[in-house]
């Protein structure tokens, strides 16, 4: 997708003619050039949300205290609300400076760049097998949950399942009712 928006902003032929200077009507811009911008915009969006929540996971499976859970989450996060920070300032100048081409392949750069990282790091990463489709599983939640939707709520909190780790054991417990 990134890639797909740098070549928006640099062919010609995906960009609309430019309006003369004083004129009140400009050229129609063709449909094709549509299609590709709004692809590219949905497949950036799409990698973006994807790779976010993805890699936040991928992380976390990585370490099995909860500790260092937490210090790869506060790193995880500081590095990416800090590339926020460096695009919305850094590009943008680039951008607004020097050339739209040249802001776009800064950011089509990054985007290889985190990609190589990644795959060079992937023979160390620790797998989880798969345990049955999510395609599966998911449904069977739904219609489990539609059909005991009317059943009584237990009174005694022993019933619910609060967490695996002593952590959630220290937590308050309160007994689930109806009201928000």
């Amino acid at each position: 997708g990134t890639i797909l928006l740098a070549l928006t902003a640099t062919l010609d032929s995906l960009r609309p003619k430019p309006c003369e200077v004083g004129s009140t009507s400009c050229s129609p811009t063709p449909k094709v050039q549509y299609v590709v911008l709004y692809a590219a915009i949905v497949l950036a969006t799409l990698g973006s949300g994807g790779s976010r929540s993805t890699l936040s996971t991928l992380g976390a499976n990585q370490f099995n205290k909860p500790k260092d859970q937490g210090i790869f989450f506060n790193w995880f996060f500081f590095f990416v609300y800090g590339s926020s920070v460096v695009a919305s300032t850094a590009v943008v100048y680039v951008e607004d400076n020097v050339s739209w081409k040249v802001g776009f392949f800064i950011c089509v750069g990054a985007s290889v760049l985190g990609l190589v990282i990644f795959l060079m790091g992937s023979r160390f990463y620790t797998n989880s097998k798969p345990e049955g489709s999510p395609f599966t599983s998911l449904p069977r939640v739904v219609v489990a949950s539609i059909r005991k939707r009317k059943e009584p709520l237990p009174s005694a909190c022993d019933d619910f399942y609060h967490g695996h780790s002593h952590v959630a054991s220290k937590a308050i417990v309160v007994p689930p009712s109806k009201t928000f």
